[in-house]
């Protein structure tokens, strides 16, 4: 790609943003009202002093958090503080690589008093390498061959756990070596069930039944969601020949992040937009 390329050609704005003092009910709010993935924090000046992220809420489930409700937690007790940010004129490739080394999804966008005016996200940069590098890079070159995976009946817990602690941010669900559906964190934070999750306990349903030898006595059940409720089934799919851009492609077309890769209904891989940040970026 062209250096003319800039990020005020791709960022987006107006910014949906928070302040410190809200609570994380009002975030959640905001990202299922405008199906966002991140919001910025903001001072009184209008500057960007942290970000909230899906994988934030990820992380209540993962790690059991807190007992309170969301309403109760503040956005500064769990904000990434001092997000890395860039100027409105510079190259969407310098995007790339700042978001690569600091291992993040977007990054606010300032002006020289250092106000924000826009974000740039790794879907911007996906747009503009669907629209401007066809056919000059595969999905084999670039691809994740290590992915997590679960299967149907793991646990949403040990699905939080997979999702927050790896690097491609999806979990496989597969039974034997077929793929049946891929979770995202988007799935664990939009969940209805969400503000109980991180901080119930499993439970037991205690009923009556037969026991072996025709006994009659107690039988505890444990209840709980699991890969297959929170799943997306039959997810869209590429081959490891294809090309890079038409994942890309697949990506914006159905509002994805990524694309498992197959070969013969056998996942091999998966592409993430951190995939095609790489070779937008040239590492």
């Amino acid at each position: 790609m062209s250096e003319p390329f800039r990020v005020s050609d791709y960022m987006s704005t107006p910014v949906v943003v928070v302040t410190p003092h809200s609570d994380l009910a009002h975030v959640r709010r905001l990202m299922l009202r405008y199906r966002i993935g991140r919001v910025v924090v903001i001072d009184e000046a209008e500057k960007p002093v942290g970000i909230v992220t899906m994988s934030d809420f990820v992380r209540l489930v993962a790690e059991r958090f807190s007992s309170k409700p969301l309403v109760n937690i503040a956005v500064a007790d769990i904000m990434t503080r001092d997000p890395v940010t860039i100027r409105d004129n510079r190259s969407l490739r310098e995007a790339a690589r700042l978001m690569i080394k600091h291992g993040v999804s977007g990054l606010p966008v300032v002006d020289e008093d250092g106000k924000l005016v826009g974000i740039i996200t790794k879907s911007d940069i996906v747009r503009a390498f669907a629209e401007k590098l066809r056919g000059k890079f595969k999905v084999r070159d670039y691809m994740e061959a290590d992915f997590p995976d679960a299967t149907p009946w793991h646990s949403i817990y040990y699905v939080a756990d997979l999702l927050y602690n790896s690097p491609v941010k999806r979990v496989l669900v597969v039974e034997g070596e077929r793929l049946l559906g891929i979770i995202a964190p988007s799935d664990i934070a939009f969940l209805s069930e969400l503000p109980m999750l991180a901080k119930t306990r499993i439970k037991p349903i205690r009923r009556f039944a037969e026991l072996p030898k025709g006994r009659m006595g107690p039988v505890y059940s444990y209840v709980m969601l699991t890969a297959q409720d929170v799943m997306t089934p039959s997810p869209v799919t590429i081959g490891p020949d294809e090309d890079l851009a038409l994942a890309a492609q697949l990506m914006l077309r159905h509002g994805f992040s990524s694309v498992p890769v197959v070969e013969d209904e056998t996942p091999v891989g998966i592409v993430v937009k951190h995939n095609i940040l790489k070779a937008i970026a040239g590492v």
